[in-house]
């Protein structure tokens, strides 16, 4: 990949591993950009008590030795993603790293279709309205360790501009995660970098 371009790390959505943005890699592959997509370490069987701290160190230890080489980075943050992405980037931007006499650095943060808190204290089940919705499926596990999944319904919802064979492959690809990552509060869409530090942009999904 051409070392002019910037690197592009993801923050993947819940319940999707990193396999289902493979048609993204290669596309980027295919336009010269490298794109890496780590699993986060909420996401998984048996992953619980964890929440958007422990995502947002892996992103920065992934990112970390990309910036030791000079490199900039654009953070996509993707649905649950835009969390533990809009957090890292804080203090990590190119002019930040800069002005500590630091090379590389975050140059960009997107938020596709991503969460972004509108206040303090608030959770992603807080912004959902409060609790769980009719196609999610909360796991009980021992000592009441919870993980969060989906159930069929959430297949329609998700997927419904998919063919059908694909709707069910991408369904059948989905792994639970640890339900503190959707239960856990928050920082506010106040505390992402300012535009002065590194460039913003929200890519969203309307519905007609």
């Amino acid at each position: 990949m051409a070392m002019d371009k910037p690197v592009i790390l993801l923050a993947h959505g819940a319940w999707h591993p990193p396999i289902l943005y493979n048609p993204l890699k290669h596309a980027l592959e295919a336009c010269g950009y490298e794109l890496l997509v780590p699993e986060l370490v909420t996401m998984g069987p048996g992953k619980t008590g964890m929440s958007w701290d422990a995502d947002d160190a892996m992103l920065l230890e992934t990112a970390t030795p990309l910036f030791d080489q000079g490199r900039s980075v654009v953070l996509v943050g993707h649905s649950y993603g835009g969390i533990p992405a809009c957090i890292a980037t804080r203090g990590n931007g190119v002019e930040d790293r800069r002005a500590v006499g630091k090379r590389g650095g975050f140059s960009h943060l997107v938020f596709l279709c991503a969460f972004a808190m509108p206040a303090r204290d608030m959770s992603v089940l807080t912004v959902s309205g409060g609790s769980w919705l009719p196609w999610h499926e909360v796991i009980e596990l021992e000592a009441g360790r919870k993980q969060l999944f989906v159930n069929e319904k959430a297949k329609d919802l998700l997927y419904n501009d998919f063919p059908p064979d694909r709707a069910q492959a991408t369904f059948d690809t989905l792994v639970p995660c640890s339900s503190s990552t959707i239960e856990a509060a928050a920082v506010e869409m106040a505390d992402a970098p300012k535009a002065d530090s590194i460039d913003v942009t929200v890519i969203d999904m309307r519905v007609a």
